[in-house]
């Protein structure tokens, strides 16, 4: 079954055959804290953007679509953005956000900031509802899942949360998965 935003904004036509990649991830605590700027987090965004950058090469373009949380999705947002900048005509970022009180529990400014740069940034803005619900969290999820022709988690295994069930359901409706394990990518530093 597909699930449809509420309202979608959208900036910049999107061709039709573009390559579509999505992601899903942990958020801060489960990765490297809330510190953008650590080592960690600049190897994570330089792994997304060859990743994007390597599926541009061999498709022409692509719609890269973040669900716009705190943590794996601000640092795919960050990828998306700097290969969209290198490559403006053959590169689209989606903005898949569940409402847009999203950031209001956060406590960081910089982290509020960032994401309403991101968002104002967006080719395609998708709000899947009007008020805060964990429906819209899971709505958001499918709706970029299913939209996508390649899902990157940045996963650790898990078998609860978010991420595990954004995975799951990648599985279940038969979505091609690469996984990203942050202990991975830990050890490597």
């Amino acid at each position: 079954m597909a699930t449809y935003p509420w309202s979608t904004e959208t900036r910049r036509e999107i061709p039709e055959d573009t390559y579509s990649i999505s992601l899903t991830g942990h958020r801060p605590s489960v990765l490297d804290g809330y510190d953008l700027s650590t080592a960690f987090y600049r190897e994570l965004e330089d792994g997304l953007h060859r990743i994007a950058e390597r599926a541009l090469e061999r498709s022409g373009s692509v719609q890269l679509h973040s669900g716009m949380a705190l943590g794996a999705d601000t640092v795919w947002s960050k990828a998306a953005l700097r290969l969209r900048d290198e490559h403006p005509d053959e590169v689209y970022f989606v903005a898949e956000v569940p409402v847009m009180t999203q950031p209001d529990r956060w406590i960081g400014k910089r982290d509020k900031a960032l994401w309403q740069e991101h968002v104002d940034s967006a080719d395609v803005l998708r709000i899947y509802g009007e008020s805060y619900s964990v429906g819209f969290l899971h709505a958001r999820n499918q709706g970029m899942i299913e939209a996508a022709d390649l899902l990157l988690a940045v996963w650790n295994g898990s078998t609860t949360g978010g991420t595990a069930g954004a995975v799951a359901y990648a599985k279940r409706i038969g979505k091609r998965t690469h996984r990203i394990d942050p202990a991975k990518l830990h050890a490597k530093l």
